[in-house]
C-alpha cells in the first residue's frame, strides 16, 4: 500500500480550519512513523497554515476506498467574528477555575442583552 497516496486521497475528505479550504491540494509530507502510526506534515495550499499528525493505520482496511466519509457529515461552519468578540468579552472578566469555566455554557452578549430586556418588562 502506498501511504501517501492513501493519505491524499483521504485528504480531499477534509478542509482547513483556519481558511476553510479543502485540503486535496494541500502539501503532505511523511515526516515518520511509529509502530503502527505515521507524522504526516500537511500545508494548507490557501492560507499555508501548517500542521503535524499522527495517522495510525489499519493497512488492511486502508485498500478499500471510503465513499462515504463519516467526516463530511461533521463539519461546521467556521467562526463568525461575532463569536469571537462574545468569548473574548467573556473571558475578559472571568476570574474562575479553568474546570469552571468549561463547565459553564457561554452566554453571547446577545443572549445577555434580550435577557435584561425581558427582566425590565
Amino acid at each position: 500500500m502506498n501511504i501517501l497516496r492513501y493519505l491524499r486521497e483521504e485528504a480531499k475528505q477534509y478542509e482547513c480550519t483556519v481558511c476553510g479550504a479543502n485540503h486535496a491540494r494541500s502539501e503532505i509530507k511523511l515526516v515518520g512513523r511509529v509502530e503502527l502510526a505515521w507524522i504526516v506534515r500537511v500545508i494548507c495550499h490557501s492560507c499555508q497554515t501548517e500542521f503535524r499528525l499522527l495517522v495510525v493505520v489499519d493497512e488492511a482496511k486502508a485498500v478499500a476506498t471510503k465513499k462515504d466519509h463519516p467526516s463530511a457529515a461533521r463539519r461546521k461552519a467556521p467562526v463568525t467574528l461575532d463569536e469571537v468578540l462574545d468569548a473574548h468579552e467573556f473571558l475578559r472578566t472571568y476570574e474562575g477555575a479553568l474546570d469552571d469555566l468549561l463547565a459553564v455554557p457561554v452566554r453571547t452578549a446577545r443572549q445577555k442583552t434580550t435577557e435584561r430586556s425581558r427582566e425590565q418588562t
